[in-house]
């Protein structure tokens, strides 16, 4: 009887053996992927930098004909820029991982930021040298709330989400149709690091046509506002 009392432990014990081999493979894999990501990011950076996009007018389209999504490629590739213009080696900055990296290379390096108590000028570089020191140690949330303190988007100027789910033909009949109408409205927003002109967000061409519609009388009357 003794050795079937055994059989219970004895397959726990491989089962966790087994979860443990699971676990180390997925890892593995995983730490592949981002790796890849990094090499992706400054492969992209070298390109730009060099102008190794012969044949295109700009970098933009030359991305656009990667088998990658340009705002993957946009991101990977900045992360790659800021850390080699604050000359930070890569086995320093790859532990915090993309989404850390993300948010805090979003901010310009050429910037600064005014602490409203003192009125003094801090650049936004000695933030960014910071964050790669400390990252490890914050998480994701803290990195995103500093960030958009520095960008002075807190408060009521925070930024947030709206996630809508409806169907693709409305979206691309009513939603779309609307967004670039708005975004024509708006007009060019300044320009990117190569010179084009850049639309409005579709945040912001969203908040032009959702604006329309409560200054609208008639859609106040119908609410029975």
């Amino acid at each position: 009887m003794e050795v079937f009392e055994n059989v219970p432990a004895i397959i726990g014990q491989q089962v966790a053996g087994e979860a443990a081999k699971v676990r180390m493979e997925l890892e593995q894999l995983i730490s592949k992927v981002n790796t890849s990501a990094y090499d992706i990011g400054e492969l992209l950076h070298k390109i730009k930098k060099n102008g190794y996009y012969d044949g295109f007018v700009t970098f933009q389209e030359y991305v656009k004909t990667l088998q990658i999504k340009p705002r993957k490629a946009q991101y990977l590739r900045r992360i790659a820029e800021v850390m080699d213009i604050m000359e930070v080696p890569r086995e320093k900055y790859e532990p915090l991982g993309i989404a850390k990296l993300r948010e805090i290379t979003s901010l310009d390096v050429n910037g600064t930021w005014t602490n409203p108590d003192t009125q003094v000028e801090i650049s936004l570089k000695t933030f960014i040298t910071a964050f790669i020191e400390k990252g490890e140690e914050m998480n994701l949330e803290d990195i995103k709330l500093h960030v958009q303190t520095l960008k002075g988007l807190a408060d009521e100027d925070a930024m947030g989400w709206v996630n809508l789910y409806m169907k693709k033909m409305a979206i691309e009949q009513v939603v779309r149709p609307a967004l670039d109408m708005a975004k024509m409205m708006i007009g060019s927003v300044g320009k990117d690091d190569e010179g084009v002109s850049k639309d409005a967000s579709d945040g912001a061409a969203a908040e032009v046509v959702f604006v329309s519609f409560l200054n609208d009388p008639a859609n106040t009357v119908l609410a029975g506002g």
